[in-house]
């Protein structure tokens, strides 16, 4: 079984490239000793200002060690500074893929 991670979060205006090459400096890093880790999309409504993340995992307890990881806070850490509110995470099962 398979799992998609979504995070979703509102923004600053005008700092989604900003957090685009924040993600693509600091993931791989993250996510270098997860071998359940498959692959993620950064992804952005521009018009709102919301960025999504979608993660894919082999295996959602993975997802949670990573999670608890000082470094990953520390990188979130990072992120929030352009953060509006809480970002909205959610772990779900990957029942059809097409």
């Amino acid at each position: 079984m398979q799992y998609a991670v979504l995070t979703r979060v509102k923004v600053r205006p005008g700092s989604i490239d900003g957090l685009a090459e924040l993600f693509n400096e600091t993931n791989r890093d993250l996510v270098a000793g997860h071998d359940d880790w498959l692959g993620a999309w950064f992804t952005a409504n521009r018009a709102n200002s919301e960025i999504t993340v979608i993660a894919r995992w082999r295996d959602a307890a993975s997802y949670e060690r990573l999670r608890a990881d000082p470094q990953f806070e520390s990188t979130m850490a990072r992120f929030a500074e352009e953060f509006v509110g809480p970002p909205s995470v959610s772990v779900n099962e990957l029942l059809v893929e097409m």
